[in-house]
């Protein structure tokens, strides 16, 4: 007797379980939910259109024109160019010699140029800060095998390769020969 007390409940709870657990699937598949994305259909993936998939390379692996060595001393401007037009693409002088040379002989070219002002000296980093047609740039000499290379570079460290950069260099390399 005591056993049947004890088994009837505990079917009881059993079968009350199971039919709670199993219950919410049947009872919530009869509920009819208005939920717009559950019915939605799986959208196609994007396409990309053509030429928009890999970055472009067009122009990206041009060799620049390099302008001549005169003497082996100093690049020289490309025929028919003249200094004070500027070379487009000339990014750097070559002199012979060392760095202790070339920075005064430098130094000395700048301070004879017309419409160049030399705003300050670094002789420890080789370099003249200068203002050219509005321009403010630096001038930075540096040691590159047996000749000393002068590159004019922007405030934000870039090789001026054209404009105001390269008509101070084109004006500087007769003077620096």
């Amino acid at each position: 007797m005591h056993r049947s007390i004890v088994r009837t409940p505990l079917m009881a709870a059993l079968a009350l379980a199971l039919v709670a657990g199993s219950g919410c699937g049947w009872i919530k598949s009869k509920i009819k939910t208005d939920v717009p994305y559950q019915d939605s259909q799986m959208a196609r993936p994007l396409e990309m259109p053509p030429g928009l998939d890999k970055p472009g390379s067009t122009g990206g692996m041009a060799i620049p024109d390099a302008a001549g060595v005169s003497g082996g001393s100093v690049q020289t401007l490309p025929p028919g160019m003249d200094a004070s037009a500027g070379v487009a693409g000339v990014s750097e002088l070559r002199l012979a010699g060392s760095l202790e040379s070339a920075y005064p002989r430098l130094g000395q070219a700048l301070e004879g140029l017309d419409g160049v002002e030399v705003l300050s000296r670094a002789q420890l980093l080789n370099s003249y800060e200068v203002r050219f047609e509005g321009q403010t740039m630096l001038l930075r000499a540096e040691q590159s095998g047996d000749a000393v290379r002068v590159t004019a570079l922007s405030g934000s460290g870039q090789v001026l390769a054209g404009g105001a950069g390269a008509r101070l260099l084109g004006l500087l390399q007769p003077r620096l020969q």
